[in-house]
């Protein structure tokens, strides 16, 4: 018999054990896994662009600014993502209609003005004589005066230099944008957390203050924040807490006081501090949604109006940390070329949440490990859990070895160990198939002798077909969601593509072939013993 699958078998080890060592070479080195922020900590950015967006454009802007490790990914509009763009949406109706009531007043007030003009114009021609001979008078008079005048502002204007005028990144060419409706942005960035500690600080500078103050709120400050209780947007960057004071007191004095505390443990850019009245505002705001044709002057008193009564403490703070100059980098060069870009919300993630999530995947593939061997030492026998063990064991250090040789295309996130725990399933049952096979044609006629090898051959032989079937078909969706996913279905698509193939590899021409050398060398040791 031709030994296509048992013929080679330490080959084949050989080659394994090669990817895994250069692989681990690498990691020693310092080139090894690309670690994303879900282990080593950072921040997810979310935007909202409102309409289709080249991922080249934001990859190019963080370049540009020296940030690194960036994985920029596309997704779909989100519920509050929808509720800023209606909410932009909105505000253009109410601008247009604004725009057309003002200049059908202008068309009304120009046609009133000509009439007056043309009624004006007799009266202006019966004085126009007397006032030549007076102008005639005055313009020598000033001619003079007018030509020093002249003179001085050539200088000053020649003195003056010009403005400096935003100059914007991205070419505004919207051509190749790709339609698919993917309108959100997902930003992670290996940003460290600057703001730890800020929401205690706030805290502790206000209860100095007011010792019976109660927080009530803290959090990034969003756009759809700032819109709805209309604040400045000068601290779009920044961050806002919210206290219960129980008395009237003075924000001015207040501001300084938060100010005083921050800058001495934060790179502090402003502060505010307001007064607010919780129902006022309530009102104001419905006030504002029921009546469209209320003015911007109005808009404005009411809201001033909110913020200097009330014993509710309002305090917004922008600190100059990194994750404040990526989003006003970003913002202003996106909104350049897409205008309805806005900021959704930032979240960080810590290292150690990272070592969690680590420790976990681990437990759980020494939980899940455990299990099969248990099982297959039961179903089959102990040497048969041990080798379907070692295939899984071969099939997890092949694709971390593979994430090593594209650390440079693909990030280690959660998401890979999703795809380490699913290949882990499904290539035991592709192992448990082909020990199902070997266990079967060991008792047939014929085969109770014969070594073990070659009934390997004849049980691989048999379920190949079966495995490759499965394989390919699985493997065929899994290429499909690589190609046409967007990139975070990358990320988990291609892990499983190399899982997949070293799961088909492992079972086909390793667990099996392990199991028979195992077992050939405990009858030999059992034969030498009965000698």
């Amino acid at each position: 018999m031709k030994k296509r699958f048992t013929g080679n078998t330490r080959l084949f080890l050989c080659i394994s054990g090669a990817i895994i060592v250069i692989a681990l070479i690498m990691q020693i080195a310092g080139v090894g896994l690309n670690l994303g922020i879900d282990f080593t900590g950072g921040s997810l950015l979310s935007y909202s662009v409102g309409e289709d967006y080249d991922v080249a454009d934001v990859e190019a802007i963080l370049a540009s600014a020296g940030y690194e490790g960036s994985q920029v990914t596309k997704a779909a509009p989100s519920d509050a993502s929808i509720a800023i763009q209606a909410e932009l949406a909105q505000q253009a109706a109410e601008a247009q209609t604004a725009e057309a009531e003002t200049a059908e007043a202008e068309t009304a007030e120009a046609e009133t003005t000509e009439t007056e003009t043309a009624e004006a114009e007799t009266t202006e021609t019966e004085t126009a004589e007397a006032e030549t001979a007076e102008a005639e008078t005055a313009e020598t008079e000033t001619a003079d005066a007018e030509t020093t005048e002249a003179e001085t502002a050539e200088t000053e204007t020649a003195e003056a230099e010009p403005a400096e005028e935003f100059v914007p990144m991205l070419s505004m060419d919207k051509s190749s944008v790709k339609a698919d409706g993917l309108t959100d942005l997902q930003i992670r960035l290996n940003l460290v957390d600057e703001s730890e500690g800020l929401e205690e600080a706030i805290a502790a500078a206000v209860t100095a203050q007011f010792p019976g103050a109660t927080q009530l709120s803290y959090g990034a400050l969003t756009n759809s924040t700032i819109v709805e209780k209309g604040l400045d947007a000068a601290f779009s960057g920044g961050y806002i807490a919210e206290f219960e004071i129980g008395e009237e007191f003075d924000s001015a004095a207040a501001t300084e006081a938060v100010k005083a505390a921050l800058g001495e443990d934060f790179s502090l850019i402003d502060a505010s501090v307001q007064r607010y009245d919780e129902a006022a505002e309530a009102e104001t705001e419905a006030a504002e949604s029921t009546e469209a044709e209320a003015t911007e002057t109005t808009e404005t008193e009411a809201t001033e109006a909110v913020e200097e009564s009330g014993t509710r403490m309002r305090v917004l703070v922008n600190i100059d940390d990194q994750a404040s100059q990526v989003r006003g980098l970003l913002e202003r060069e996106m909104t350049a070329k897409y205008p309805n870009f806005r900021f959704v919300s930032i979240d960080h993630v810590s290292a150690i949440a990272g070592h969690d999530l680590l420790g976990n995947a681990v437990k759980a593939l020494l939980i899940a490990f455990a299990c099969m061997l248990i099982y297959i030492a039961i179903r089959f026998d102990v040497f048969s859990g041990l080798a379907a063990l070692f295939g899984l064991i071969h099939d997890v250090l092949i694709m971390c070895s593979f994430m090593v040789f594209f650390r440079a295309f693909f990030q280690v996130n959660s998401s890979f160990i999703a795809a380490v725990l699913t290949i882990v399933g499904y290539s035991i049952n592709n192992t448990i198939i082909i020990f199902d096979r070997i266990r079967e044609t060991a008792k047939k006629p014929g085969f109770t002798m014969k070594p073990r090898m070659e009934i390997v051959e004849e049980s691989v032989s048999n379920t190949l077909s079966r495995t490759i079937n499965t394989s390919l078909t699985t493997l065929i969706t899994l290429v499909a969601l690589y190609v046409f996913g967007v990139e975070s279905i990358r990320e988990f698509a291609f892990p499983l593509i190399v899982g997949m193939l070293a799961g088909t590899y492992s079972s086909v021409l390793l667990s099996g072939q392990v199991w028979a050398m195992w077992m050939e060398k405990r009858n030999a040791r059992k034969a030498q013993k009965k000698a």
